[in-house]
């Protein structure tokens, strides 16, 4: 949340509104903005452990290949 959003929040959207009712608006805000930034870094941490394990797979494949060719290249000898 940036400061300009925090000002907006402090300050009456009407004649009717309070302090009181400003601090709320604001505490309602910055919960809303620490539970989307939760599930923003809980879904990231996601991605990138799906990655890695698609990357570790990816590599024992080719490891896996480069040893079958080896054992390969020996039978040929």
């Amino acid at each position: 949340m940036t400061p300009a959003d925090v000002a907006e929040n402090l300050m009456p959207k009407s004649i009717t509104e309070d302090l009181e009712t400003c601090l709320k608006n604001l505490i309602q805000s910055l919960e809303n903005a620490k539970k989307k930034a939760e599930e923003e870094a809980k879904k990231r941490i996601e991605e990138e452990g799906k990655k890695k394990n698609e990357d570790e797979e990816a590599q024992l494949m080719a490891d896996e290949e480069e040893q079958e060719s080896d054992e390969e290249d020996s039978d040929e000898e």
